[in-house]
């Protein structure tokens, strides 16, 4: 018996939204953390020096340029005219305000001589988007979509066939709801801040993405489910999940050394996965199934390398599944 699977995959929303598929540029600002000791000092046990984005910024690569680079990916590799910018790497929001605001803009303006940028997304830290951040990404969602080539509040700029505003995501690192997990991940905030941070962000009503990780040692087996639960009854209409994974050059890749941290199996994990998407409210967009590391740079689980295998045997896991009497 075919199962009614409640979430909606990201892609299909936005070719649905957009006419079209739209493609995500990632872009590293270099903004660093509060948690860490500069960019490449530590911070979270799972973290390297790339902050969870591209190193872009370590290497001395430009905003401008990346833009550029990502849109030649979003034009020949992807087949796609419009774009969502996605300042990825450590927390955006870190950077001083009026930084912030000008980057953005620039990133913008470099983006639309190529391609139309139909939203920007902002990932932070849940103790790390104060409101000022929140009234700048506010304004942000009034402005106008930007047609490629387009002048700023030209007609040509705000009359497309789809949402004439720009989208604007604010994507939040939660990793688990478990304050014992958020502990031995050494997030750096609890709970408390989690749930404050959803709920200031939700009163202006930014699109809220939440990132949360399966395999933290000590949870329970249903930890995951539990957090997907929690954090879209916070507000967020979006989950991204990945499984805790080994980085070379981070505390984690220690710890596994020593023996102390085994990461899940494959099976495992898209078990942990199965059973936290079934428990998503009807319509919940689903932005990532899985991590996206390959070595040198990936220490383990090897099968993170194998993104097709991992998806496929989450699909086939899914297409066995059996509504319980």
């Amino acid at each position: 018996m075919s199962v009614h699977r409640p979430w909606r995959m990201w892609s299909a929303v936005l070719r649905e939204t957009y006419g079209a598929r739209v493609h995500k540029i990632s872009l590293d600002l270099g903004a660093g953390c509060p948690h860490r000791e500069g960019l490449g000092g530590k911070g979270c046990i799972f973290c390297d020096a790339r902050g969870g984005g591209s190193g872009a910024a370590l290497a001395g690569i430009s905003l401008a340029e990346q833009v550029r680079k990502g849109a030649e990916v979003c034009l020949h590799r992807f087949g796609a005219t419009m774009a969502i910018l996605y300042f990825q790497s450590y927390s955006a929001t870190f950077l001083p305000l009026e930084e912030l605001c000008r980057r953005v803009e620039e990133a913008l303006t470099e983006a639309s001589r190529a391609v139309t940028v139909v939203g920007v997304a902002v990932g932070t830290r849940p103790d790390l988007v104060p409101e000022r951040v929140l009234d700048f990404l506010t304004s942000l969602a009034e402005q106008p979509v930007l047609r490629k080539n387009a002048t700023r509040g030209s007609a040509e700029g705000t009359c497309p066939p789809f949402p004439e505003t720009l989208q604007i995501w604010l994507e939040l690192g939660v990793q688990t709801t478990d304050p014992a997990g958020l502990v031995w991940l050494n997030r750096g905030h609890d709970l408390e801040a989690i749930e404050n941070a959803f709920s200031r962000s939700r009163q202006r009503g930014l699109h809220l993405c939440a990132h949360l990780i399966a395999g933290i040692p000590g949870e329970a087996p249903d930890q995951l489910e539990r957090s997907a639960r929690l954090v879209t009854g916070l507000g967020a209409e979006a989950v991204k999940f990945h499984p805790l994974h080994v980085l070379r050059d981070t505390e984690l890749e220690q710890l596994h050394r020593e023996g102390a941290f085994v990461p899940l199996s494959l099976d495992e994990y898209c078990r942990h996965l199965a059973s936290a998407l079934f428990a998503l409210p009807e319509g919940t967009i689903v932005q990532r199934l899985t991590a996206d590391a390959h070595p040198p740079r990936l220490i383990a689980p090897e099968w993170i390398a194998r993104k097709n295998d991992v998806l496929a045997q989450l699909e086939d896991l899914l297409a066995r599944r059996t509504l319980q009497p």
